[in-house]
């Protein structure tokens, strides 16, 4: 809930238009029973972060290469065939959400703007369920799948490219799994390209889940200029556009 003025009779409005409390010492406090607000509709492509924003958390610049998208369910991804663990390496794919009730779907990407630094790309993604106790019952199974992978090797065609992905280091809390997933391509007649690790991470908040993936160059130097890792830097945006959502409601 905003606060819309110092004002102690703008704060008593306040408190009776929005369902408030009592009004103690010029502060309005949330009635027990207010309900925070799902997100729907035109509001969700609000929750992924901007260039700024992420420039700032990972210690680099960004620019846009690709415009968001945002939608119903036919915004997901499809990959034929559908690769094991394909949840962990890849975002927004349409069989992995395909027993869910998927309402909105926005999505955004941010791209290394061609200098010298630690991450290629970072990729985000929401999804809307109809209610909360649904968002919540798709992250539990999200996160037995992840718990699944871990350790699993699986190999993805594209073309004449050949992409082997490498799923390692699951971190499963409450609200968010993390994944490390390290994928190496191969050129017909080629040697096998640098490995290129992603970080992976799912999160819920209300009837939203968030999707991000941090993609890191496979050579690069602890010299580069940025401060993202492997570790924390998909989970850290995760938690910010879970808070984004909180905001939103």
């Amino acid at each position: 809930m905003r606060t819309f003025g110092s004002a102690t009779a703008l704060m008593v409005v306040a408190a009776l238009a929005l369902g408030c409390g009592a009004v103690v010492d010029g502060t309005a406090t949330p009635a027990p029973n207010l309900k925070p607000r799902l997100l729907t509709g035109a509001s969700v492509r609000q929750v992924p972060l901007d260039d700024v924003t992420l420039s700032r958390m990972l210690g680099q610049p960004f620019v846009g290469r690709i415009p968001p998208e945002f939608g119903g369910p036919e915004k997901l991804y499809s990959q034929i065939p559908p690769a094991s663990c394909l949840g962990v390496t890849a975002m927004l794919q349409k069989s992995v959400y395909e027993s869910a009730e998927v309402r909105d779907v926005a999505s955004e990407s941010w791209w290394n703007n061609g200098d010298p630094a630690q991450v290629i790309s970072v990729m985000q993604g929401v999804v809307t369920l109809p209610t909360a106790a649904q968002a919540e019952m798709v992250f539990a199974k999200f996160s037995r799948q992840w718990q699944q992978c871990n350790g699993a090797t699986s190999t993805e065609q594209n073309g004449p490219i050949s992409t082997t992905n490498s799923v390692s280091d699951i971190r499963v809390t409450n609200t968010v799994v993390a994944a490390t997933n390290t994928a190496t391509s191969v050129l017909p007649n080629m040697p096998a390209l640098q490995p290129t690790p992603q970080a992976r991470a799912i999160g819920v908040r209300l009837n939203c889940l968030v999707e991000v993936e941090v993609v890191f160059f496979g050579d690069r130097r602890p010299s580069d200029p940025g401060s993202a890792n492997l570790d924390n830097s998909a989970v850290d945006i995760a938690h910010a556009m879970m808070d984004t959502v909180s905001a939103l409601s």
